[in-house]
């Protein structure tokens, strides 16, 4: 079995609300479980249906300290004889304590399923590293990676990493200018759990105030253009910050009257000024909610999965905005504008050779918003985790 620079284990919060599973976030946490050198050696597995808790002492009546999931990783500290039979006092992530031992799986089985469900990848430890199309140095360049970014390993050949960068470019890296990490699914202390929760909630109130805002400004200023007389239909002007809705339906229950519909109409540079101001924050705020949500190709629901283009075309979608589906549409139904003048809530798209086949909504900060495969979803990642060819705006 080939070197692993380490394995690390990240938790998996489930929200259950009524009986049903509503979301599933990833939580980071810097527990490395099992030494390079060992590599899946002392890994256990859980084997549960939802979710077991994790007692205080060996017993159903003592305190909960925390729960794990389905295929989570877990080290068995010790074995003990606790109530109705054998139960492993265990470490995963940050908690530590007592589950039946009949929860788990150990040994050779648990090494094999590890190497199964465990995420590896590949963290860039030079600047501009070539992405090159073969594990050969003379191998055609696809793209330049950047330092510090990180991308899903597929597989290895030699001295080269295949490495996954989104779900749209495929390629090989030189081992060399990489180091490499195993992730697992953890248990959850409570206390993580409640940090997961509020953090979701913290985003979704983010974008409720960012779009109450953007409406206020679109009153003020369409008040403004129709001399002071706003209007008074309620409906005029409707966007919620949070649907749960198919993509069907968010389509449907886009704005009569958009954000396009008001720059459009505008003939002040001061008003169309304010209000793009406020649509940048609301976008991006609107966008940030929906991070780890999956990537399905072909997708274009927020909730469900949607693929890079899908994604960005909902989001706009839910403000008025129409960008086309394929990147390839958005790319050329945008305004160009310069890769380094890209302002929030604009789009960066990214080619194999002269065909564009990815895209991103820039957040600032060097930062980018994206669904980007099917390992890790809907994330964050650095504007230039591969070499942009492009950037346009709906809103200049």
């Amino acid at each position: 079995m080939r070197k692993i620079d380490k394995i690390r284990i990240i938790g998996c919060l489930c929200a259950i609300l009524g009986g049903g599973t509503l979301c599933c976030q990833t939580v980071s946490a810097e527990v490395v479980l099992v030494a390079a050198q060992q590599n899946y050696a002392n890994i256990a597995v859980s084997q549960v249906t939802d979710y077991v808790n994790i007692r205080e002492q060996a017993t159903t009546s003592s305190a909960i300290v925390g729960k794990i999931y389905n295929n989570c990783a877990a080290t068995i500290l010790e074995s003990v004889s606790g109530e109705g039979g054998e139960w492993y006092r265990i470490q995963s992530g940050t908690v530590t304590g007592y589950i039946k031992a009949q929860y788990f799986i150990t040994g050779e089985a648990a090494e094999q399923l590890a190497q199964s469900i465990g995420r590896e990848f590949a963290t860039i430890t030079t600047d501009s590293l070539r992405l090159r199309e073969a594990p050969s140095l003379d191998s055609t360049v696809l793209t330049l990676l950047s330092n510090g970014a990180r991308y899903v390993v597929a597989g290895e050949e030699g001295d080269f990493y295949k490495i996954e960068v989104d779900a749209d470019l495929v390629g090989y890296i030189a081992k060399a200018y990489c180091t490499t990490e195993v992730e697992f699914d953890q248990a959850l202390s409570l206390e993580e759990e409640q940090q997961k929760l509020a953090e979701e909630t913290q985003r979704k109130q983010e974008a409720d105030d960012a779009i109450a805002a953007l409406q206020q400004v679109i009153e003020v200023e369409t008040g403004l253009a129709n001399g002071g007389a706003t209007s008074t239909s309620p409906t005029e002007f409707i966007i919620e910050a949070n649907p749960e809705v198919s993509d069907n339906s968010q389509r449907a229950s886009a704005p009569t009257v958009g954000v396009g519909s008001v720059l459009s109409g505008s003939s002040s540079p001061g008003s169309t000024a304010a209000v793009v101001s406020a649509t940048r924050t609301a976008i991006v705020a609107y966008a940030r909610q929906f991070l780890g949500n999956p990537y399905v190709y072909g997708g274009t629901s927020l909730t469900d999965g949607a693929d890079c283009s899908g994604f960005t075309q909902a989001i706009y979608a839910h403000f008025g905005i129409e960008t086309g589906r394929s990147s390839r549409d958005q790319a050329e139904n945008g305004q160009a504008i310069a890769v380094d003048a890209a302002q929030p809530g604009d789009l960066l798209f990214y080619a194999s050779g002269d065909y564009i086949n990815h895209v991103a909504l820039y957040i600032g900060g060097g930062q980018v918003i994206h669904a980007s495969n099917e390992t890790t979803g809907i994330i964050i990642s650095p504007y230039n985790y591969r070499t942009p060819c492009k950037a346009v705006s709906f809103l200049d």
